[in-house]
């Protein structure tokens, strides 16, 4: 496998974070979301400068004006988010769900709550959408209105609803999360020591190797951000064997980022890089 940097933002000059994403090439309604997304960080309060993770030789849309890879073989969501992660040249970084949307000063908010308190992560507090009217309609944190948590799994359709990640209650930090690139350097889990693949609890994860390494971090009570569930499309809801996994075998050390910065998955450059 190798990967092609097929584009460049032209703006992304003074950006403090890179905001994420992994495009799926099998995704459904593919350049719909990725439009909303694309223009829900254009409006985002700081300038943010925007990684698009691309598997199976997929091709981005010319409009898309961020940086873009190119993978040439397909990826798990955590091999992109991986990937994204050795890639990323920011004082911060953020990864955002293709169907996600983020208030429009969600951002802003999330580096502020980092500097005020000197963490390595911050999370914030999601309502949850089960439909996709979300998808373009611009909001400002913290969302105005009345939320409940209720903690089963998955969580029925309420317009109320709250994820319950910012407030803690459910014991997650997101959907998405920013965090200090240096502190927690370029790493993302993405397999097990067994050679598996993650495909489900990556983010789970991920934050319980922070914890691990004693970085701090923190939640942000404020409504930020929408989240998109769907049992029937999304990876978290699929069946797997990663809890089983991650008792009888740990996770692996490297990662994909490893595999990226080490060579084993090289650059190609490509006719428009």
């Amino acid at each position: 496998m190798h990967y092609t940097r097929v584009r460049t933002q032209s703006d992304f000059e003074g950006a403090l974070v890179t905001v994420y994403c992994a495009v799926w090439h099998r995704q459904q309604n593919k350049l719909d979301l990725l439009k909303s997304h694309y223009l829900n960080l254009r409006r985002q309060s700081i300038g943010v400068r925007m990684l698009y993770i691309f598997d199976n030789g997929d091709t981005p849309p010319d409009w898309l004006d961020a940086d873009c890879y190119v993978f040439s073989g397909p990826l798990s969501i955590y091999e992109a988010w991986a990937a994204a992660v050795a890639l990323n040249k920011s004082f911060y970084v953020m990864n955002l769900n293709l169907d996600d949307r983020l208030a429009t000063n969600a951002v802003e908010m999330l580096v502020g709550a980092a500097c005020a308190s000197s963490a390595a992560l911050v999370g914030g507090e999601w309502l949850i959408c089960f439909d996709q009217s979300h998808l373009d309609q611009p909001f400002k944190a913290p969302l105005l209105m009345a939320s409940e948590f209720v903690s089963e799994w998955p969580p029925k359709p309420n317009p109320r609803l709250r994820l319950g990640s910012g407030s803690g209650e459910r014991g997650t930090f997101g959907p998405a999360t920013l965090w200090h690139a240096a502190a927690v350097g370029k790493y993302y889990p993405s397999y097990f020591n067994d050679g598996s693949i993650i495909k489900s609890i990556g983010d789970t994860l991920f934050w319980g190797v922070l914890h691990q390494k004693g970085l701090k971090m923190v939640r942000l009570p404020m409504l930020i951000g929408k989240y998109y569930s769907s049992p029937t499309e999304q990876a978290e809801f699929r069946s797997h064997d990663d809890q089983e996994l991650v008792t009888r075998h740990g996770i692996s050390k490297i990662s994909f980022a490893d595999r990226i910065l080490g060579g084993e998955v090289p650059e190609v450059p490509g006719p428009t890089a």
